[in-house]
C-alpha cells in the first residue's frame, strides 16, 4: 500500500515553496516531461512571475532551491530550473527504494486507501433480455470492469450493478411475437433448445414486419402496458425471458473473466418504486400534462427539451425508472459517487436525467457521472440487433481463441495447457483492443486490430510478462521473495536500467490517474511502454550471464518487479498474466 505517489509529493513540495515565497498562490501543475528533462516538470514560476511581476527564470531558480531544501527524504538527486520551468530528477536512493517496495508489497504495489471511507457505484454491461450479447457490449463490460477494480485498489467501497435491460417496449414486442409465433404454429420446445438466439430471431422478425407495418408496434405496447398491470400470463412469459438471459448473462461474465456483479438490479426492480417518484416530481410541481395525455418535465428553458416521464397510453419510460435508480442507491448506499459506464448515445438522456434530479432537489450534477463511451461500430455501419447487424460475442471470443491456438503451436506447440493459454490469449486480445482507446472516441470493429497479437496490444503485454518467468524459470526461481536477499546501494546504472527504474516508479501514478478521470488507456499507455523499457533493457543487459554477482542479483530484481507491476496493471485491466506462452 502506498500513501504518496512520488509525484504527488513532488507537487507538494512545490505548493509549499510556492506558499512560501506567495502566501495564498493557486496551486500550480505538475507534469512528466520528454525524459531528457527529468522525471517532473512544473510550471510554478510561471505562474508566480505574473502576481509578483518578476522575471519568471530568476523565480525559477529560486523556486529550485527551496524545493531542493525541503525534500527531506533525499526523493531527487537534481531540481533545476529551465526557461522559467522547474525540473526534478529521481535520486537513484529513491528508485531503488521503489524497487524494493514492489519486491515487498508484491500484488499490493500500486494500491492506496485513498478513497477509504467512499462508495463509489459503478453500473456496466447493461445486456438486454432475450438478446445475445454482441461485439457491441464489449465498451461497457471491459470499461466498466477495469474502472470497478482500479476503484477498488484505490480504497473506495466500489459496487457493481448491472441495470439490465429488463423492462421497456420491446418486451412487449417480444411478447407480441411469441405469442403470434404459438399461433402460428410453432413449439414452445423449440425455443427451449436455444432459448436466447430463437427469442432473438423472434424479435428481430417482427421489428422488420413493424418497418412496414406500424400498427403492429402498438400490439406490442399494449402487450406491454398489459406487463406492467400484471397480466399473469405476461408475467410469467417474461420470467422465463429473464431466468433465461440471467443464466446466459453469468456464462459471458465468467468468459470474459469480469468480477462477479454485487447486484443485478434491472429495470423491472423499480416498478414498484416509480409511483413513489412520480408523486414526489408532481407534488415538487415539475410533472406538466402534454397534449396528448403524456407527463414530462419542461427542460426547454435549459436546452434540453422535455423529459417524458410517462406515455400517453400510462406507460413508463427509462427515465421514470433511473428517477427510482438513483434515488435507490443514495438511500441504499449512500454513494460518494455514482457512475453510468453508457455510450455516448444516450449523452442526451443523463444530461436530461441529472437535470430533473437537481430541480427536484438531489444533488446528481456533482455526485453522478455519465462515463460516457465511443461507439462501436462495423465497418459497413452502426451495430442494430434490430435489424440484425451484429457480430455475437460468442462469435468474436471463439474466433479469437482458434487464432490464438494456431500462433501457439506454431511458436511453442511444445507448452502444457495450449487450450487453456488461447482462452486467456485471447481474451486479452479483445480486451486489451477497446481498453487501449481513449473511452471517448469512436471504434470501428474490424476482426485483425481486433485480435493483432503483434505491438501495443494485451498478448504483448503477456507475452512480456511470460518472457521475464523464462528468465526466472533459467535460474530457478519460482517468486519474487527469493530474490530479496540484499539490497543494493551503489551501481552506476546503464541508461536502460534507469529507463525501467523511472518506469516502475509511474506505476501508482497511472492507476491514480483512471481512478481520477476514468480513462484505462493511461493505464494500457503505461504498460506498452514499460514492456518496451525492459525488452530493450533485456535485448542490451545481460541478466543470467552478467559475471558480476551483484549486478546480476539486481538485474533478476529488477526484472521482477517488472513482472509484478505487469501482473498487478493487467489484473486492473481483467487480463490474465500467463507465466509461460
Amino acid at each position: 500500500m502506498q500513501s504518496e505517489t512520488i509525484k504527488n509529493y513532488f507537487a507538494n513540495l512545490v505548493q509549499q515553496a510556492v506558499l512560501e515565497m506567495a502566501p495564498g498562490a493557486a496551486a500550480a501543475s505538475v507534469t512528466v516531461p520528454e525524459a531528457a528533462f527529468g522525471d517532473y516538470a512544473t510550471n510554478a514560476a510561471m505562474l508566480l512571475a505574473k502576481q509578483l511581476k518578476k522575471n519568471p527564470k530568476d523565480l525559477a531558480v529560486e523556486l529550485a532551491e527551496k524545493i531542493k531544501a525541503l525534500d527531506s527524504k533525499g526523493a531527487f538527486s537534481e531540481v533545476v530550473a529551465a526557461s522559467g520551468f522547474v525540473n526534478a530528477k529521481i535520486s537513484q536512493q529513491r528508485l531503488l527504494a521503489n524497487l524494493y517496495e514492489i519486491l515487498e508489497h508484491g500484488d499490493l504495489y500500486g494500491c492506496s486507501m485513498a478513497g477509504q471511507g467512499r462508495t463509489v457505484v459503478v453500473e456496466y454491461f447493461q445486456n438486454n433480455v432475450a438478446k445475445p450479447p454482441h461485439v457491441g457490449h464489449l465498451r461497457s463490460a471491459v470499461i466498466g470492469d477495469c474502472l470497478l477494480r482500479v476503484l477498488k485498489s484505490q480504497g473506495y467501497k466500489a459496487v457493481s450493478d448491472t441495470h439490465i435491460g429488463d423492462w421497456g417496449v420491446q418486451f412487449g414486442i417480444l411478447l407480441f411475437a411469441y405469442k403470434e409465433y404459438l399461433k402460428a404454429g410453432g413449439k414452445k420446445e423449440q425455443i427451449e433448445k436455444d432459448p436466447i438466439n430463437e427469442l432473438n430471431k423472434l424479435y428481430v422478425e417482427m421489428s422488420s414486419k413493424i418497418e412496414a407495418d406500424e400498427t403492429l408496434r402498438e400490439k406490442g405496447k399494449e402487450e406491454f402496458v398489459k406487463l406492467e398491470k400484471g397480466d399473469a400470463e405476461n408475467r410469467q412469459l417474461w420470467q422465463w425471458f429473464v431466468n433465461e438471459s440471467l443464466e446466459d448473462f453469468e456464462r459471458y461474465r465468467k468468459w470474459l473473466k469480469l468480477l462477479p456483479f454485487d447486484h443485478n438490479l434491472g429495470e423491472s426492480f423499480y416498478e414498484d418504486k416509480m409511483p413513489a417518484v412520480m408523486q414526489e416530481l408532481r407534488a415538487k410541481g415539475l410533472a406538466v400534462r402534454g397534449e396528448t395525455g403524456e407527463e414530462y418535465v419542461d427542460l426547454e428553458s435549459y436546452g434540453l427539451g422535455r423529459c417524458i416521464i410517462v406515455k400517453s397510453d400510462g406507460g413508463t419510460t427509462y427515465h421514470t425508472r433511473d428517477f427510482a435508480c438513483y434515488i435507490y442507491r443514495r438511500k441504499e448506499f449512500n454513494f460518494y459517487k455514482n457512475l453510468y459506464v453508457v455510450d455516448n448515445r444516450q449523452s442526451h438522456h443523463f444530461r436530461q436525467l441529472f437535470k430533473v434530479l437537481e430541480l427536484a432537489g438531489y444533488p446528481a450534477g456533482a455526485d453522478s457521472r455519465h462515463v460516457d463511451l465511443g461507439f462501436m461500430s462495423l465497418p459497413e455501419g452502426a451495430i442494430s440487433t434490430r435489424k440484425g447487424t451484429t457480430i455475437s460475442l460468442k462469435n468474436l471470443l471463439e474466433e479469437a481463441q482458434a487464432r490464438a491456438l494456431r500462433i501457439i503451436e506454431e511458436k511453442n506447440p511444445q507448452l502444457q495447457s495450449k487450450d487453456a493459454v488461447a482462452a486467456q490469449v485471447a481474451v486479452a486480445a479483445i480486451k486489451y483492443f477497446d481498453l487501449s482507446h481513449n473511452r471517448k472516441t469512436e471504434i470501428v470493429f474490424a476482426w485483425d486490430k481486433a485480435l493483432s497479437f503483434e505491438g501495443n496490444t494485451g498478448p504483448y503485454l503477456q507475452y512480456t510478462h511470460a518472457r521475464i518467468y523464462g528468465i526466472l524459470r533459467k535460474f530457478q526461481i519460482s517468486n519474487s521473495k527469493s530474490q530479496i536477499n540484499s539490497k543494493i546501494q551503489n551501481i552506476n546504472f546503464k541508461a536502460e536500467e534507469l529507463l525501467v527504474l523511472r518506469k516502475l516508479v509511474q506505476y501508482p501514478e497511472a492507476v491514480s490517474q483512471v481512478a481520477e478521470d476514468y480513462l484505462p488507456n493511461a493505464l494500457c499507455n503505461y504498460l506498452f511502454e514499460l514492456s518496451q523499457a525492459f525488452n530493450s533493457f533485456y535485448q542490451e543487459m545481460p541478466v543470467l550471464q552478467e559475471p558480476d554477482e551483484q549486478l546480476k542479483s539486481f538485474r533478476l530484481q529488477l526484472i521482477t518487479a517488472t513482472a509484478q507491476v505487469i501482473q498487478n496493471g493487467l489484473y486492473l485491466l481483467g487480463i490474465e498474466a500467463p507465466e509461460e506462452m
